[in-house]
């Protein structure tokens, strides 16, 4: 097993938000299972690579003073237990003001007890990882992961060695999400009964990219590191950015193993965050009125709503929904007036594909997460 550690925790007043006051730490535990059980075969360069990237995307944003990162590869099956990673946790030396972020990618299930990691030689599972990290009482904790949310009753590689310019202070992504944050993050790569998914293998050059949520993670957080952006922010938008490269990535679908059901989708899934909206409410964001027959014309969108945060498919990024464009699909289904935009956005699942025509773009698709 490789564990790397960085824990450089000068207490200076370069370092604190005020003299008088130790600097926030984020304690960061990053764990991969390269395991030989764990059968990734020719993927398995993409866990690593997962780990590196979320590594270094931590280097980028916080300055290694307040940094404790801590990197398990569980490249071994004797290394690859529960018991190893619960001691990663209690090894942490950490203060009431400090943060911890949870990351782990590999195997996961569920059973009866819920949502496990699914190791080599045993299960670890969410309740009790989530109990451990609670139990170091500190202002944030956040357990992210990237693995399969179902029941279910060798290529060499090397990653790549990378190195970026600590900053003198927190970025403001990441002082919004880890340090200016209190309580509990709980998110899953997938939904209850989806699996977790690579990014497709490429033969030239050989490998796959990473896992499509750790990648989709890591572009909205370089993309948005010099913004304050919140969980809420995050969810949004990361949902978006996965549910669209699964439908690149398997346009057909994609199964686990040979001879199990095709998944269609893989959407992620949010047990808890701080500022997670309530199931009440507005759900888009948008006000609509007829348009003439031929469409729902967007008169109003209310400000850090799910509308402001849309996901354009031809361009690759996110916009904001504006007044006078016209809704004239959802999910594929023509919407002539108002009454048949509520209707589908009632029956819609919680990520709808909005067909708008727009003067200026035409007729353009986007993704919208509703509120809930």
């Amino acid at each position: 097993m490789k564990i790397l550690c960085q824990s450089i925790l000068f207490m200076c007043a370069l370092c604190c938000w005020n003299q008088n006051a130790p600097a926030q730490v984020l304690h960061a535990i990053l764990a991969g299972d390269t395991s030989p059980s764990a059968g990734w075969g020719k993927y398995t360069s993409a866990v690593a690579l997962d780990l590196t990237f979320l590594s270094a995307a931590i280097v980028e944003n916080v300055p290694e003073s307040r940094t404790n990162l801590v990197r398990i590869e569980m490249d071994q099956d004797e290394y690859c237990t529960s018991r190893n990673l619960l001691e990663a946790i209690a090894e942490l030396k950490v203060k009431p003001k400090d943060t911890i972020l949870f990351y782990f990618t590999g195997h996961g299930s569920v059973d009866d007890r819920g949502q496990y990691l699914a190791l080599a030689k045993d299960k670890l599972y969410r309740q009790d990882l989530l109990a451990a990290l609670k139990a170091k009482n500190v202002r944030l904790v956040s357990l992210i992961t990237d693995c399969c949310n179902t029941r279910s009753d060798g290529y060499s590689y090397a990653a790549p060695n990378i190195v970026f310019e600590s900053p003198t202070a927190p970025t403001p992504l990441f002082k919004r999400l880890f340090f200016d944050s209190e309580g509990i993050v709980d998110i899953i790569s997938c939904s209850p009964g989806e699996s977790a998914f690579f990014l497709p293998y490429q033969e030239d050059p050989p490998g796959s990219p990473g896992s499509i949520f750790t990648t989709a993670l890591l572009d909205w957080m370089r993309s948005e590191k010099k913004r304050s952006r919140s969980w809420e922010d995050l969810v949004r938008a990361v949902s978006l950015k996965v549910h669209n490269d699964f439908q690149i990535s398997y346009p057909k679908g994609a199964s686990i193993a040979k001879g199990r059901p095709v998944q269609k989708q893989q959407n992620i899934f949010p047990y808890q965050y701080p500022g997670m909206p309530s199931s009440e409410g507005p759900r888009t964001g948008v006000v609509v009125r007829d348009f003439s027959g031929r469409g729902a014309v967007i008169t109003e969108v209310s400000p850090n709503s799910p509308a402001t945060q849309v996901f354009f498919i031809k361009r690759n990024q996110f916009i904001s929904l504006q007044p006078q464009q016209v809704i004239v699909s959802i999910n594929g289904k023509l919407t002539p007036d108002t009454k048949s935009v509520v209707q589908e956005v009632n029956a819609s699942a919680q990520i709808m594909r909005l067909s708008i025509r727009d003067s200026k773009l035409g007729t353009v698709d986007v993704l919208l997460r509703k509120k809930y």
